[in-house]
């Protein structure tokens, strides 16, 4: 049986115009009649697929099997479909090739070996040419570097194939009667929906986004042994530099049930140019949480090599257009949506390529080239794996690792496929410690057999005690030289039987804290400082840890044997520079030493994450302010707080206290430690709603501003109407009644040096008056008065509510004080009456009178005011309330005018 595998896992990256990945099953002399599921027949298994992808399902590999493909969908579901129809068994062809057919450097490879077929074609060819079958010889069909199709030898007919198009497979399978059946299977790129770039915060769009390329004409080599192999004659090799924030598109995809991190991704230009550079998809794991889940990612540019035809700037110019940089889109490799034209891709052709030091798991080692064998440089453990980076990550082409062969088989040693790591599996005896010499072979971007460097370094490998890693601890600290205990429970059990050795071995007066990593395996060093290296926490002091009998007292020689209790973390956070980050999950390693030698005795990991409170427990909103649960403030500015007149006029501006609306706020902001982070500030991030819910296509700042936005006992925050909105040198007050939005944003325990200690919340101030937003009210709905005379109305016949129903105020007057009348309500400036209709009543007294006190001779008068009927009728009594604010309420009560009636 000949069999002819069609595999071209790289072609979507290659294509321009379309993408597409071709694929055959093989041929087979007999009937094939299964799939999972219990599924028998042709157009059964079509219809079990048809229904996954109506139910949303999308498949995430398609492969040859015995007679069709396996079908793999993101749910973990599988299928197996069979032709329905004999396959024709192919031609072996004239050479006898033909078993897998691959894309290398830009051309076709048959069973490894290069052919004439071009897998990319030409640049004057606008697009790229993809096989195909034809249909009436069954031959598959390549294009030549001129775009024509040329006949190979290999014969398909009567096989089932796939094409992978655009993200979406369409499978193609004869039924028994020879009719060819097809069925398309969108893959997860063919789902997205969306792709755009953010700030590195993850906050904002980000209009444009620059990738800086570094690229070199490499010298060919002979004598690499590494994984990526020899570099070619011809051969550009690129990668960009990380360090930072820079080169990362920070972006969103969707929908977020898409995980990106398993797809390529492609840059095009508007042209629909494929650029030969790959790029990868990274799930964004910092503090913005499932960000997986929230379709976050960091993309970056996969380090390569490109065949460039012995033209060292043709990888370059794929960027360029008349010398200026071209607007490029990110895409899925095998799909066809696209972001914006907003990257921006800058070659940097590079003649140098130093890569400095040689780190083993974060921590400096030597130099690239200097062997260091002398003393032992580093030390790890049976079972610890030990990455080796270099610092200039960025101009490394490759890396390998190796050791002697007697070294190799004394520690079971173990080197990772991609040559960066390895690890000891054994030790020889329980009681030497012994050291390997490891040979780190390095070839950087810029290539050349003289450039490959070997550097040998002693590594000493130690038998441990014991280890342990503990449960995480979550700790809410309420100072940044906050501290906790964790028993030391765990890590003598670790010892078992060698805990007495121990006691009388290890060192107690030490900092045992080894160092913080981001990682279980504890290979990457935690960023909290600025030394770098194995040093890093030490000298930042951000982390110490130490043996305690309790919280104030540390074990000593004498008493660790039956003292030893706890191990103290004691923090002390910075709160400026790379602070340890909130819902961080970090791995403390503390390592004991033998108190004479120093060497490591045993270690354990203890993983702690430091949470902060919900805002909501700081800003604790009050119930008759925020209603309904919102983050919308009624906010109805109380008489209390009126201490600033407006310029040249007798009312008070109109400010709102924030503090009036979240309880015990500057207490709550001081327990926090938030002094001089928090902030009221005006957010024009979206346009103020009216009080009906409408667009007044203004912003915040058009309405208000925030006075004292930093808030403490003495300055309180507060919003503050413009009394001249539109500048006309007029009073409008424009923002009254209008939903202000307002953002607070506040640092825990003032630590600012890092977003994860932050808050940041918008609410809406809605400013208003309780004088003007309440009405007047006459006694049973109506009040009666004489027709034909006089009637004096008091405040047991009119008076006023506010805003709330439930608060009744007396609209009269209370006395007088430096000739000045009072009211019962301190908001209140004046209050008058007047007619609705003088054909039915006038009014005679329209300010309400001043109280007289009762004397030995006369008794008290209560403030009044007076009407005189005209005819039998009802109408209308106007009531102005003027507030301290410069605010009128005019409201207006039923006047009844009879005869026969009045005082």
């Amino acid at each position: 049986m000949n069999k002819k595998f069609l595999s071209a896992i790289l072609f979507g990256a290659l294509m321009v115009s379309s993408t597409g990945t071709f694929v055959s099953c093989k041929d087979y002399d007999d009937d094939i009649d299964r799939i999972d599921n219990t599924l028998n027949d042709l157009k059964s298994q079509i219809a079990a697929l048809q229904t996954e992808v109506a139910n949303g399902n999308w498949v995430t590999s398609v492969t040859p099997t015995e007679g069709g493909f396996t079908v793999v969908f993101k749910d973990g579901k599988t299928y197996t479909i069979v032709n329905g129809k004999d396959g024709e068994k192919g031609d072996k062809g004239e050479d006898g090739k033909g078993t897998e057919v691959a894309v290398k450097d830009g051309y076709w490879y048959i069973d490894g070996e290069k052919t004439d077929y071009l897998a990319v074609t030409s640049e004057d060819l606008k697009e790229v040419k993809v096989p195909y079958i034809n249909e009436e010889d069954g031959y598959w069909y390549f294009y030549n570097d001129k775009g024509e199709a040329e006949k190979s030898p290999y014969k398909a007919t009567g096989a089932a194939y796939a094409v992978n198009d655009g993200g979406v497979f369409t499978l193609y399978m004869p039924d028994a009667n020879g009719v060819m059946q097809t069925i398309k299977l969108p893959t997860a790129a063919s789902a997205i929906s969306s792709i755009e770039f953010l700030d590195n915060d993850y906050q904002a769009i980000k209009d444009l986004n620059e990738i800086t390329l570094l690229y070199w004409d490499a010298a060919a080599t002979t004598e690499w042994k590494g994984p990526r192999g020899n570099i070619s004659n011809n051969i550009t090799t690129y990668s960009t530099d990380l360090s930072g924030n820079n080169n990362v598109l920070y972006t969103r995809i969707a929908p977020s049930s898409v995980d990106a991190s398993e797809l390529a991704f492609s840059l095009i230009d508007t042209k629909d140019n494929v650029a030969s550079i790959a790029l990868a998809a990274k799930k964004y794991d910092g503090m913005l949480t499932r960000a997986a889940e929230n379709g976050l990612y960091d993309i970056t540019v996969v380090p390569g090599s490109y065949a460039d035809g012995g033209d060292a700037n043709k990888l370059a110019n794929q960027f360029l257009s008349s010398g200026a940089n071209k607007a490029m889109a990110l895409k899925p490799a095998t799909a066809n949506y696209r972001s914006l034209f907003n990257v921006k891709v800058i070659p940097d052709k590079q003649t140098t390529a130093p890569l400095t030091n040689i780190n083993l798991n974060g921590n400096y080692v030597t130099i690239v080239g200097v062997d260091k064998t002398t003393e032992v440089a580093y030390q790890t453990k049976v079972g610890q794996e030990v990455v080796v980076s270099v610092t200039k990550e960025c101009n490394l082409y490759d890396m390998y690792l190796s050791a002697s062969e007697e070294d190799k088989a004394l520690f079971g040693i173990i080197f990772s496929e991609d040559g960066r790591s390895f690890k000891a599996t054994k030790s020889p005896d329980n009681v030497t410690d012994a050291t390997i010499d490891l040979e780190v072979y390095t070839l950087p971007n810029i290539g050349g057999n003289s450039n490959i460097k070997k550097t040998t370094i002693r590594v000493e490998i130690n038998r441990t005690l014991g280890e342990a890693t503990y449960d995480k601890q979550t700790k809410q600290p309420n100072k940044t030289n906050y501290s906790f205990l964790v028993s030391a429970d765990k890590l003598k059990a670790s010892l078992s039987s060698d805990l007495n050795a121990w006691y009388a071995s290890v060192k107690t007066d030490v900092n045992v804290l080894q160092n913080i990593y981001d990682d279980e395996a504890c290979t990457v060093i935690s960023d909290l400082g600025t030394n770098g290296g194995a040093t890093t926490n030490m000298n930042n002091k951000q982390v110490a840890v130490t043996m305690n009998v309790d919280n104030d007292n540390q074990v000593t020689p004498a008493n660790i044997a039956t003292k030893l209790n706890y191990l103290k973390f004691q923090l002390d956070i910075n709160k400026t520079v790379k602070p340890l980050k909130i819902g961080k999950t970090y791995y403390a390693k503390l390592s004991f030493v033998d108190k004479t030698s120093k060497i490591e005795l045993n270690y354990v990991v203890v993983p702690f994450e430091l949470t902060k409170p919900e805002l909501n427990t700081i800003l604790v909103k009050e119930s008759g302010v925020f209603r309904d649960g919102k983050d919308l403030a009624q906010a109805y500015m109380y008489w209390g707080d009126a201490t600033t007149k407006v310029t040249g006029k007798s009312y008070y501006q109109s400010n709102y206290y924030i503090d009036r609306a979240f309880t015990d706020m500057q207490k709550k902001l001081s327990d926090a430690k938030m002094v001089t982070s928090p902030t009221f500030a005006i957010d024009d991030a979206n346009n103020v709603l009216d009080a009906e819910g409408k667009d007044t296509g203004k912003k915040a700042s058009y309405f208000a501003s925030i006075v004292n936005p930093v808030p403490s006992s003495t300055n309180r925050a507060h919003v503050s109407l413009k009394e001249d909105t539109d500048g006309n040198g007029s009073r409008d007050v424009a923002g009254y009644k209008k939903d202000l939005n307002v953002k607070f944003t506040g640092a825990y325990l003032d630590v600012t040096g890092d977003d994860s200690w932050k808050y940041a919340k918008t609410y809406q101030f809605r400013v208003m008056s309780p004088i003007l937003e309440g009405e007047a009210v006459a006694a049973n709905n109506v009040v009666e008065v004489s027709a034909t005379g006089r009637t004096k109305l008091y405040k047991e016949n009119i008076w006023a509510k506010t805003y709330n129903n439930d608060v009744k105020y007396d609209i009269f007057a209370k006395g007088k004080a430096a000739g000045v009348i009072e009211w019962y309500r301190s908001d209140i400036a004046n209050v008058t009456f007047s007619t609705g209709n003088k054909n039915v009543f006038e009014v005679t007294v329209a300010t309400p009178t001043v109280p007289v006190a009762a004397t030995a001779t006369a008794p008290a008068v209560d403030s009044y005011i007076e009407v005189e009927g005209v005819t039998e009728n009802t109408a209308k009594l106007k009531v102005a309330v003027d507030d301290i604010w410069g605010y009128t309420l005019n409201s207006s009560v039923d006047i009844k005018t009879t005869l026969n009636t009045g005082k």
